[in-house]
Parts: structure tokens; C-alpha cells; sequence
């Protein structure tokens, strides 16, 4: 595929505008940027960053824009799987930001129906393209794993603040799909092996969190606790069997640690303490919102290296139900006592 240079933005948004600003920075061009409305407060913002991008307000004409190499869509969480079958089946290369749907085998039904333009689409899960995440995977691939805990959690407060109270029932395939991705890319293939289902109340609910074990191909327990309003960093910790445990939290720090350093007691505080020794500590680049430009990079040169595809979403969308299924054999009287 040739090296795109010539964008098209569908969405004007804080995210679109994060896609820009990579995307500049590796020399692309923005063409023709597409919103609801000519009045949009968004786009006076995006052409702040590209004031010579054209505006429009037809999205099909945007797809069909001779003068735009590529498009990459940002559309709002509840009208992006509106577009997805039309974006699937786009004669240009596409990166999507998630959700592309909500449904596992609609948007699996979606992609049957595309197969032949699939080839040239992403979906934005940014967070494969983090530093730390890359050197985890890395080392996961040369064995040795042992068992991994993983912590997501997400702030109801702030979710329905920027999207509204609709948001909630779609939290885990919205945002906290970004770290069930991520796991699926570094750990591979999960099965759900015994999960409890909590229906959130007052302010968090119709959210329900799942509290469980995971288990790899290779059966390599996976301890996962999902839930809203967790006070804890998402994050992922894996522990190996040469000592050494690498840990993403949060996902933009990675720090391996191996061994303890134990403080005997001492007189005037009566307590052995023993402390995770650091090996090394690794941080993402900030310069960007992290992962995006590395992301752009991947999507203009055509090299889509660990990028998601469609069929990843998907895969993500086959573990959420599945956590819901394995949810429902746990004993329902016994939930929240």
C-alpha cells in the first residue's frame, strides 16, 4: 500500500484533534475535516491545528473525497457503530476509533460482509503502541510466565460527565475495552474460568463488575478484577519464573522488580518489612497523547505492525460476553454479601 499523505477526519472532537496532531507531526496533510453541523464548536477548534483543511458536513462525500488518501473516523461512542459497516466497506484505508459496535457477532456479521476491504482498516486501541506495553509483550514471548493479576477500573463520575448517564451500560466495551485489549494482545487467547457478576447500585448502576480467574492457552491463571470506582490504577501484573515481575501500572509506567529487601525489626518499631526491589522502570513518551503518534505511523505508512484490526475488536466484544456468561453460573444469593 502507498504512504498515505492525505487525510480525511470524520469528527472534529478531542480525540480527532489528538489524531491530528500526530498525524502533522509525521507530515501527513489534513484535506477536509466532516461535522454534524457548519456551526460546530469543534471544528473551530481543529482548524486551530489545521487551518487549511477544508469543512464539511457530508460524511458519505467525505469517504468519496477524491482528494483525501485516507480517513480516520472519531465520531461520538453512540453514532461511531452507525458508521461501521459503511467504514468497513470503504474503497480507502480507515482507522476507527472504538466502539466500532457493541455486539460481537453483529460487528462479526459486519466485517463477513467487508471482507475484501478489511485488509486497510484499524481500530484505535492506541494502547498496543505504548512503549511499556511493547517490552512486556516482548518479554511474555519468551516464556517462562507464571501468573499474571490485572486490575481495570473506570470513574463513573467522569465517563458520564463528558458523555451522559447512556454511557454507563456501555463502559466496559467503551473504555475499559482499551486494557481488556491490551491483555488479549500481550497474554493471547483468555478463557474464563470461574467469574462473579456485581450489579453496581445508586450512581454506577446498571454497570455490573466482574470479579474472576482467566486462564491462557497455555493455563496460566489470570486474576481479574473489573469494576467502577476501583481507587486503583489500571494495571497489569505479570510474574515469571526466573523471579522477575513486570508491571504496567499504571499502563504508561512499566517496572520490573526482582527480589525483596527485608528490614529486620528493629526496637523501636517491632515489624519486619520487606520491599519489591526495582530493576528497571520504563515510562511511555508524553509528547503526544501516548501511543497516538506511533499509532499514525502505522496507519500512514501502511505497515500496521501491532495495530488492532477489526477481527481484534471483535475478540475483544467475544470476551466481554463471555464474562457475562461465566458470571451467571455463580451461586446469585451469594453476590454482595
Amino acid at each position: 500500500m502507498a504512504e498515505i499523505k492525505r487525510l480525511g477526519f470524520l469528527g472534529a472532537g478531542p480525540m480527532a484533534r489528538a489524531h491530528a496532531a500526530a498525524a502533522l507531526a509525521l507530515g501527513a496533510e489534513i484535506e477536509a475535516v466532516c461535522t454534524a453541523r457548519e456551526d460546530s464548536p469543534n471544528w473551530d477548534e481543529f482548524r486551530k491545528i489545521a487551518p487549511h483543511a477544508r469543512h464539511m458536513t457530508d460524511g458519505e462525500g467525505l469517504l468519496a473525497d477524491d482528494a483525501v488518501d485516507a480517513v480516520v473516523a472519531c465520531l461520538p461512542w453512540n453514532l461511531m457503530p452507525r458508521w461501521v459497516t459503511r467504514l468497513m466497506k470503504a474503497p480507502l484505508p480507515v482507522l476507527m476509533e472504538k466502539p466500532i459496535g457493541f455486539n460481537a457477532d453483529e460487528v462479526r456479521t459486519q466485517a463477513e460482509a467487508a471482507t475484501a476491504t478489511l485488509g486497510d482498516k484499524l481500530v484505535g486501541y492506541n494502547r498496543r503502541f505504548y512503549e511499556t506495553a511493547i517490552l512486556l509483550r516482548e518479554r511474555v514471548e519468551k516464556g517462562g510466565l507464571k501468573a499474571v493479576r490485572v486490575v481495570i477500573s473506570e470513574s463513573v463520575e467522569s465517563q458520564v460527565g463528558r458523555h451522559g448517564r447512556d454511557i454507563i451500560a456501555r463502559l466496559i466495551s467503551f473504555s475499559l475495552a482499551h486494557a481488556l485489549d491490551l491483555l488479549l494482545h500481550v497474554l493471547g487467547p483468555l478463557r474464563p474460568v470461574a467469574f462473579a457478576p456485581f450489579p453496581e447500585k445508586g450512581e454506577a448502576a446498571p454497570f455490573v463488575s466482574f470479579n474472576g480467574m482467566l486462564a491462557t492457552v497455555e493455563n496460566v491463571p489470570v486474576a481479574l478484577a473489573l469494576n467502577v470506582d476501583d481507587p486503583a490504577n489500571t494495571g497489569m501484573r505479570c510474574l515469571f519464573d526466573d523471579g522477575t515481575a513486570w508491571e504496567l501500572s499504571p499502563l504508561e509506567t512499566l517496572t520490573i522488580y526482582k527480589g525483596l529487601d527485608v528490614q529486620p525489626p528493629m526496637p523501636q518499631e517491632n515489624i519486619r518489612r520487606y520491599s519489591p526491589r526495582v530493576e528497571a522502570r520504563h515510562e511511555v513518551d508524553a509528547s503526544f497523547k501516548p501511543g497516538f503518534r506511533g499509532q499514525m505511523a502505522a496507519f500512514l505508512s501502511g505497515e500496521h505492525g501491532p495495530g488492532a484490526r477489526v477481527n481484534d475488536a471483535v475478540a475483544v466484544l467475544d470476551l466481554i460476553d463471555s464474562l457475562g456468561a461465566a458470571a451467571k453460573s455463580w451461586p446469585r444469593d451469594e453476590v454482595g454479601r
